[in-house]
């Protein structure tokens, strides 16, 4: 059997469990494997042209800096038909083995995601979205923080792979030392392209295979260009070019201002001046060049501190920028299939101007099942570095990006249906919760969806519509005696550019503060909670309670004997008695407890009322407008439990979603408070005082999509200096207005005193609900569905 023609399936420990051909027992189709050394720029149509248009040129001054920069991506999908002999092996977590005749290699890709699809004509299919193993396993790993000074490439690669299993095969002379920091928190994955284009090297993972189909050998070459030395033949449109796509950026860059790591420049090294000019181009190209007129842009290089560096840097930038720049995708035959970064000529007589140009090949798309379908990209490509710092980029750009390209093509959106409740009715149910949440790729988008966007309905027992049944929302209670399938999908003309809510960053206030130690106890302020009259307790780590009025002055304390850290709790107001809802230490674990507050005095066991008993630690919150419990273990699980369940001594979990699911990593960020205003919880982490950046989290419990992760800005928004770290979240009421109100410990110097309790508000911004449209929801994606009993 050829080995082009198919996949071997892989088992998470990468032995051969099974086969894929195209014309075998278990056949595949619609695959579909990209692989690129760099990142093209064929987005904007009023650059473009086709065969049947000419080229536009475009002096808007307007440039991606970013464009076609290097980037080593390996991903694809393919379809697999349910009921084959093998078709049960393709599932997330496995892995497929591909072989490439062009380099000679095997190629690994992990399952990270399938979907499910159905039809009254087409027996169930099974997609399963494919990335190379290496990005999988270096996407999971986090290189130990250090700062490398002059780093060689093979000292920083180490260090990005090590611990990942893979051999790093160094084809490169490559002799740049520049300074990389590696700051811990940075997933390898994204560090790995950062060092791509720092050292302007490429990359090409592949495995060993031995006649049995198992791995041998897991190996990354890093080399100067891959295939620099293959001249491949000539491409001719019309002879094995089917169909072409050029793309130019007409505009050049002849003046390049280059900043450095926290704004250096190199205007030591250049007579003052922050930028560099090519007078030679800006004389070809701008038509204003006499009168002193450049093409400006501006770059940023995360990495160099140094002048003269960073001038040398962008004089050798420039030369990537002083001209037009071209990028050209086009369809080949089977019979035409350039290797990745291979040289090759191109013509086409026809196209206006005539092409007849050369170029490497820098991205490739392959499918067994329709060799007709190969597409190659080849062009010019830049090495400029992202100027969003790699943390920040990390934490926004894959829902941004999942967002965007559901807005671009709703039905690739999934909806998924989870049922917390079951499906069957038992005796004595009077519901069903079912929850419908929106997936891209595997991104939960669903926070970015108005609720019209939720779109519900029903066949009965005997497949027939219900013309009576129609819902929207992401919750949809189903009442006993309900038959038949519920059906859910979205809608993508409600897809919005904006989250369910989302901090108004113009309306930051100073509240108030006072000393933490006002109270006589030498510990800093953990949590606080407002009481209905407007009054505040707050808490400290040796479990003080104190309270406060509503300006904070503090009025009396109180202690809880083993209460803990006193991370967060919740509070009420009944008879006129303030009670506290905390976690308590047992012998056995931590039970969930209600405390009185009694001013002067430290409580024991005995004297709380002890709700619920846990074997692990837990953080506690109340929502008291809603009546429900949230409560946090030791790997951030955070559950919602309804208030008169607990009162009951009833541990029945209504929600739950982990933390860990929303990029916070346990092992380098450090946890801080938690908030529950169902049906969202928000929880801050960050320290200052330890190089953790300062964040807030808001994720809707209910159909699990993040809201927002918000990065504080200190200096320029809360007008706040010095080493700050954020404590409690809390929602306030303040002359008559609901605000979110964010405790914060500063000091002048790292761990000095005094220390300052500072209170900040600030306004949410609530998305405004869309009205109904008139539209057939022709856009909308394949309904999920469930049967109810």
């Amino acid at each position: 059997m050829a080995l082009d023609n198919q996949y071997l399936i892989l088992d998470p420990s990468l032995k051969r469990v099974g086969t894929l051909t195209v014309d075998g027992a278990t056949k595949f189709s619609n695959d579909s494997i990209l692989i690129q050394l760099a990142d093209s720029d064929n987005t904007s149509t009023a650059y473009d042209d086709d065969l049947t248009i000419s080229t536009y040129d475009n002096f808007t001054g307007t440039i991606d800096l970013n464009a076609q920069s290097k980037k080593f991506d390996h991903q694809g999908s393919l379809d697999v038909l349910q009921g084959q002999p093998d078709s049960d092996k393709v599932v997330a977590g496995n892995n497929l083995a591909y072989y490439d005749s062009l380099s000679g290699h095997w190629y690994v890709m992990h399952i990270y995601y399938t979907d499910e699809a159905n039809s009254t004509a087409v027996k169930h299919i099974t997609t399963a979205y494919l990335t190379n193993l290496c990005l999988f396993t270096l996407a999971n790993h986090y290189p130990l923080a250090q700062t490398t000074t002059d780093s060689s490439i093979q000292t920083v690669f180490d260090e990005c792979f090590s611990g990942t299993g893979w051999t790093l095969d160094y084809q490169t002379t490559n002799t740049m030392t520049p300074s990389i920091e590696i700051d811990g928190k940075t997933k390898a994955s994204t560090l790995l392209q950062t060092l791509i284009q720092d050292y302007g090297v490429e990359v090409d993972p592949y495995v060993e295979i031995d006649s049995q189909g198992n791995i041998t050998q897991k190996v990354c070459v890093v080399t100067d260009q891959l295939n620099s030395d293959v001249v491949y033949n000539e491409a001719v449109f019309g002879k094995n070019i089917t169909a072409l796509k050029r793309t130019t950026v007409s505009v050049p860059i002849t003046k390049l201002i280059a900043y450095g790591a926290q704004g250096a420049t190199m205007a030591a090294a250049n007579d003052g001046k922050i930028y560099v000019v090519d007078d030679d181009a800006n004389q070809l190209y701008n038509p204003d060049w006499q009168a002193g007129l450049y093409y400006e842009g501006v770059v940023t290089a995360n990495s160099i501190n140094d002048a003269v560096g960073l001038k040398a840097w962008a004089e050798q930038l420039l030369q990537l920028y002083n001209h037009p720049r071209v990028y050209y995708e086009v369809t080949v035959t089977p019979n035409f299939n350039p290797p990745l970064g291979a040289t090759i000529r191109f013509k086409d007589e026809q196209i206006k101007p005539v092409l007849d140009a050369t170029g490497r090949v820098i991205q490739r798309t392959i499918s067994f099942a329709n060799p007709y379908g190969n597409v190659i990209g080849f062009g010019e490509y830049t090495t400029v570095q992202v100027a969003t710092p790699a943390w920040l980029a990390g934490l926004t750009s894959a829902l941004d990006d999942a967002v965007s390209q559901a807005k671009a093509d709703a039905s690739t959106v999934v909806p998924v249906i989870s049922h917390p409740d079951g499906l069957d009715f038992a005796q004595g149910d009077t519901s069903k919760r079912l929850i419908l949440s929106a997936y891209e790729g595997t991104e939960n988008i669903s926070a970015y969806i108005d609720p019209l966007g939720f779109d519900w309905s029903r066949t009965d027992t005997n497949g027939l519509v219900d013309t009576t049944y129609a819902k929207t929302g992401y919750l949809n209670v189903i009442p006993a005696g309900t038959l038949g399938n519920i059906r859910g999908q979205i809608d993508g003309d409600y897809i919005t550019d904006d989250p369910e809510i989302s901090i108004n960053d113009t309306t930051w206030a100073k509240f108030g503060s006072f000393d933490a130690y006002d109270n006589g106890v030498d510990e800093v302020m953990q949590h606080a909670e407002q009481l209905s009259d407007g009054r505040w307790i707050t808490s400290q780590a040796d479990c003080t309670y104190t309270l406060r009025d509503a300006s904070l002055k503090y009025v009396s304390k109180m202690s809880v004997t083993n209460g803990g850290h006193g991370t967060s709790f919740g509070v009420t107001i009944e008879d006129g008695t303030i009670y506290i809802f905390a976690p308590l230490k047992t012998s056995a674990g931590y039970d969930l407890v209600k405390i009185p507050y009694t001013a002067g005095q430290t409580l024991d066991t005995d004297d709380v009322t002890h709700l619920l008993s846990f074997d692990h630690y837990i953080r506690v919150n109340y929502d008291a407008t809603n009546d429900y419990f949230g409560l946090t273990d030791d790997s951030l699980n955070y559950y919602v439990l309804q208030g008169s369940d607990v009162r009951n001594g009833v541990d029945n979990i209504l929600y739950q979603i982990a933390l860990t699911d929303y990029g916070y990593d346990i092992d380098t960020q450090i946890y801080q408070g938690q908030l529950l205003d169902f049906p969202y919880v928000y929880f801050q982490s960050g320290n200052q005082n330890e190089n953790d950046t300062c964040q807030i989290y808001a994720i809707n419990l209910i159909h699990e999509g993040e809201c927002f992760n918000y990065l504080y800005d200190f200096p320029d928004k809360l007008a706040l200096t010095g080493y700050i770290e954020p404590e409690g979240l809390v929602f306030a009421t303040i002359n008559g207005t609901r605000v979110l109100m964010n405790c914060l410990t500063s000091t002048v110097g790292i761990n000095t005193t005094p220390k300052t309790e500072y209170f900040y508000q600030v306004a949410l911004t609530t998305r405004a609900p869309m009205t109904a449209n008139s539209g057939t929801n022709d856009d909308s994606n394949d309904n999920d569905r469930e049967k109810v009993n």
